[in-house]
């Protein structure tokens, strides 16, 4: 299941794991993108790949991904209360077309995602993904609308792959219990 998961992610969302992994061995973080979910929006037309790593190394994974060349055509948003972008003023300059938006987010709970080949690197199932989506749209973390994330949620539920009491239960833990009452 584990490299299913990781498997799915686009190679560019893969090389920036393995960065994060090979530049930080003893750091758990977890990585998943919109890809999955690219489908279902209407109005949302880049990736958005989510690292959450521990707090302690929250700056120093920032500096990593702001600065690493390959990813300079990326948004990296960063924060601790609601991520602003770190890099905007320079990709803006630079003139061309940026592709990804890159969120760092601190993170202390990796006890229900799946780890990669005995890694660092975690990948979160989709219902932890589609509750983590909806928080992070509702708390205004992300250039994303609550109905685009609604709809994400929606389109996964319609098709009856998700389990229904782990969605509960990790909703529950971050405050979005009431949204699965109205389904």
């Amino acid at each position: 299941m584990t490299s299913e998961l990781y498997d799915k992610l686009p190679e560019r969302t893969k090389r920036i794991g393995k960065l994060v992994a090979n530049r930080m061995p003893h750091l758990e973080f977890a990585l998943w993108d919109l890809a999955e979910f690219m489908h279902t929006f209407h109005n949302v037309r880049r990736n958005v790949v989510f690292v959450e790593c521990e707090k302690i190394a929250h700056d120093e994974v920032k500096r990593l991904l702001a600065s690493n060349a390959e990813f300079r055509e990326c948004i990296v948003y960063s924060g601790e209360r609601k991520p602003k972008a770190v890099n905007e003023e320079w990709a803006s300059a630079k003139g061309g077309e940026i592709r990804d938006i890159i969120v760092i987010i601190a993170r202390s709970d990796f006890m229900e995602t799946n780890l990669v080949d005995e890694s660092n690197l975690h990948v979160p199932g989709m219902e932890r993904r589609l509750v983590d989506l909806m928080a992070y749209a509702m708390r205004g973390y992300l250039p994303i609308t609550v109905e685009e994330a609604l709809a994400a949620w929606t389109w996964f539920v319609k098709e009856g792959k998700l389990n229904i009491s782990f969605l509960q239960r990790y909703a529950t833990r971050r405050y979005l219990g009431w949204l699965l009452s109205v389904f």
